[in-house]
C-alpha cells in the first residue's frame, strides 16, 4: 500500500470517530465537507440531497464557497450533467469547468474561482440519496486513491446521514405520538361537534408546527368546509375541499404529501401560493370504510416528509372521525331523551294534576 493510501485510510479512520460522536444531522454534514477539504488540501467541498421528487439536488452542507455562489439557484438533474450522471451512481471528475459544459451554471463556477470538480454519489443500501462535491482552484487531475478516499467518505456519510435522519425521525414520532395521547383527550372531552372540529383543526397545526389546517365533511356528495385554523376564512373555504389529484388517492385511504407546491400540478396551486403555503399533507377521515372527510395540514415552507407524519395524522383523522361520531350520538341522545322527556311531560298534561279531581 503506498504512503498516500495510508494516509487516507487513517484519515478515514478518524472522521468515522468524528462521525459516530456528532450529535445532529448538521453536525455531521459540516464535517464530512470540512473533512473533504482538509483531507485533500483542496478549495472547497460540498454535499447536495435528493429531493423527494428525485428531480433536484438540496444543498445541506458546504465548505469554502462563497455565500453569492451557493445563491446561484437550485440545482436541477436534467439542467446538469454532472449529478446525472452521478445519480447514476458514477463517479464523475471535470478537469476544467472552464472547458467542459457538465455544469448547470459553469460561468457562476468561473467566477467562484473553480476549476477542477470530483462529484461522487452518496449510496446508502444500493440507494443514490445525493451527491458529495470536491472542487479545487487550480486545474487538477484526481489521482486514484483521492477518488477512492472520497468515495469512502461519501459512503461513510451517507450511512451517517440516514442513520441521523432515522434517529431525527424517530425523535419526531416518540414526541408525536406523546402530543397525540394529549389531544385525544382533549378531542374525547368534547362532546359539541363544532369544538371538536375546532380542537382538531388546533391540534393538527401545532402537531406539526405548521401555517394551519382545515377539516372538511362530506355532504351531499360535496366536501364542505367544517373547521380551519391559521388561515383567512377565504382562502380555506377554498382550498378545504380536497382537489381532484388529491380524491384519487383519498379515496384509496392514503395520506397525501406534497412537498413543493410550486412544482406541483395541484388545482388550486396558485390559491396555495397566495396564502403562503409551500407544502401540505392531506389524510382521509373514513367511517365505515368510506372517506367522508379530509384533514389538511398547510406549511410555510418546502417540506420533506417521512412515514411517521403520515402515520401521526392518519391517526389524527382517525381519533377526529371517533370524536365526530361520540359527539354526535351524544346529540342523538340528547335529542332522543328531551323528546321522550316532553312526551312524557305531555301526558302527564293530558291526565291533569296528580292528586287532582
Amino acid at each position: 500500500m503506498e504512503e498516500s493510501e495510508l494516509k487516507y485510510c487513517w484519515m478515514l479512520h478518524e472522521i468515522a470517530k468524528d462521525l459516530g460522536v456528532a450529535k445532529n444531522l448538521p453536525a455531521i454534514l459540516n464535517l464530512i465537507v470540512k473533512s473533504a477539504v482538509d483531507s485533500l488540501n483542496i478549495k472547497a467541498s460540498s454535499i447536495r440531497l435528493l429531493d423527494p421528487e428525485g428531480k433536484r439536488l438540496e444543498l445541506l452542507a458546504a465548505y469554502g464557497l462563497s455565500e453569492e455562489y451557493l445563491r446561484k439557484g437550485p440545482v436541477e438533474l436534467e439542467k446538469s450533467p454532472i449529478d446525472k450522471e452521478a445519480m447514476a451512481g458514477r463517479i464523475v471528475e471535470v478537469e476544467d469547468v472552464a472547458r467542459e459544459r457538465v455544469l448547470q451554471y459553469p460561468a457562476e463556477a468561473v467566477s467562484e474561482g473553480i476549476r477542477s470538480i470530483l462529484c461522487v454519489p452518496l449510496l446508502v443500501r444500493d440507494r443514490i440519496i445525493g451527491s458529495l462535491r470536491a472542487y479545487t482552484s487550480t486545474p487538477h487531475r484526481f489521482s486514484e486513491a483521492e477518488k477512492t478516499f472520497l468515495s469512502a467518505l461519501a459512503n461513510l456519510g451517507a450511512i451517517a446521514i440516514e442513520n441521523a435522519k432515522l434517529t431525527e425521525s424517530l425523535r419526531r414520532r416518540i414526541q408525536g405520538l406523546s402530543r397525540l395521547v394529549e389531544v385525544s383527550k382533549s378531542i374525547s372531552s368534547s362532546l359539541n361537534v363544532e369544538e371538536v372540529f375546532k380542537r382538531i383543526v388546533r391540534a393538527a397545526s401545532e402537531m406539526f408546527n405548521a401555517k394551519g389546517a382545515s377539516l372538511s365533511m362530506l355532504d351531499k356528495g360535496v366536501y364542505k368546509l367544517v373547521s380551519y385554523h391559521g388561515l383567512s376564512k377565504a382562502s380555506a373555504s377554498k382550498l378545504a375541499a380536497p382537489s381532484p389529484e388529491e380524491l384519487e388517492g383519498l379515496v384509496k385511504g392514503v395520506t397525501i404529501r406534497v412537498s413543493d407546491v410550486e412544482a406541483s400540478n395541484l388545482k388550486y396551486k396558485d390559491e396555495l401560493i397566495g396564502e403562503g403555503v409551500k407544502a401540505l399533507l392531506c389524510a382521509p377521515i373514513t367511517s365505515k370504510g368510506k372517506v367522508v372527510g379530509a384533514l389538511k395540514v398547510y406549511f410555510p415552507e418546502e417540506r420533506r416528509f417521512d412515514d411517521g407524519e403520515d402515520e401521526l395524522l392518519s391517526i389524527l383523522a382517525n381519533l377526529s372521525e371517533i370524536s365526530i361520531d361520540n359527539a354526535k350520538l351524544y346529540r342523538l341522545a340528547l335529542g332522543n331523551w328531551e323528546s321522550l322527556l316532553k312526551e312524557v311531560w305531555e301526558k302527564l298534561d293530558v291526565w291533569g294534576p296528580v292528586g287532582g279531581r
